[in-house]
């Protein structure tokens, strides 16, 4: 049971910290970057409440990575 519980929460806990995007353009001397999302926070916080009811999470898991959602 924890071996798959480990197999299923690792992907979804890189998938969710990986989220963003950095994307670095040069234009002439001048370099940017810009954050780009993937996903809508609505889309994050619905997976990770899935992941969350089907047991993959602890509640204090739960807990960091929603804030960590809301607050970037």
């Amino acid at each position: 049971m924890i071996n798959r519980t480990l197999k299923f929460t690792a992907p979804l806990l890189a998938i969710l910290l990986l989220q963003g995007c950095i994307v670095v353009e040069k234009d002439g001397h001048n370099s940017r970057s810009s954050t780009t999302r993937g996903t809508t926070i609505g889309e994050e916080l619905e997976d990770l409440n899935d992941a969350y009811e089907d047991g993959l999470l602890t509640h204090t898991e739960y807990d960091r990575i929603r804030n960590r959602i809301l607050n970037n």
